[in-house]
């Protein structure tokens, strides 16, 4: 299986990059750092795209570059908001982070899907990742809820393909004094993982359309 993982600049979309080699699988590494990009892919013997997934003219370059076909694309956000302490925002600054936090958590997946859905082969899988638990009424939350709208919308036009498209989200589990089922719970990249390899298996066709949560078992929201 032909694999595209964006964000591989960052820890998340290293460890999913990884777990997708593991598995056996064919992987494409991207981002916007070409030097830690190239780092991770001399690890896993495998090739470089260097693009900035929430710039129109970058991503369209891709599509002569990446591989005719493709079984799967994941998209990992790597906002470029550093941000700090959100009780001394400017005006500035809050329109700053919000629109960071779109253009890597929502742009940057639509943009992608829109150059390279046509190099997805039939039956394949889109997986949009929403890496932290947002707080109700936060920029993050907002991102959540629109990349889950655009992707139950995504799975009627992909559908006709038999590609399925989804989001995996990190649900409330992940909380502060959370411990888990075990003595020993995974990480949240870890668990990401797991669940986007599912998602690309024959035992997972039937689910498209979905914001799906991990949580360390717990349920995404309570009360």
């Amino acid at each position: 299986m032909d694999v595209l993982v964006t964000g591989c600049d960052t820890d998340l979309g290293r460890t999913i990059a990884q777990s997708f080699h593991d598995a056996g699988h064919k992987v494409y590494v991207s981002g916007r750092r070409r030097d830690e990009l190239e780092v991770l892919a001399k690890e896993l013997d495998t090739d470089v795209f260097v693009f900035d997934s929430a710039d129109p003219g970058s991503v369209a370059a891709l599509h002569g570059q990446v591989p005719a076909h493709l079984d799967t694309i994941v998209n990992v956000p790597a906002p470029a908001w550093t941000g700090g302490d959100p009780r001394t925002y400017t005006l500035d600054d809050h329109a700053a982070e919000w629109r960071a936090l779109f253009d890597a958590g929502l742009v940057s997946p639509v943009l992608t899907v829109q150059v390279l859905g046509d190099h997805m082969r039939s039956g394949g899988s889109i997986i949009t990742v929403i890496p932290d638990p947002p707080s109700e009424g936060g920029a993050a939350s907002a991102v959540k809820a629109a990349v889950s709208d655009w992707t139950a919308g995504q799975a009627n036009h992909f559908g006709i393909r038999g590609i399925t498209i989804n989001a995996v989200a990190v649900g409330r589990g992940f909380e502060r004094g959370y411990e888990g089922l075990s003595s020993t719970p995974s990480s949240v990249s870890a668990e990401i993982s797991r669940l986007s390899l599912f998602l690309t298996t024959p035992a997972a066709r039937h689910i498209t359309g979905q914001t799906l949560h991990v949580s360390h078992g717990a349920l995404a929201n309570f009360g």
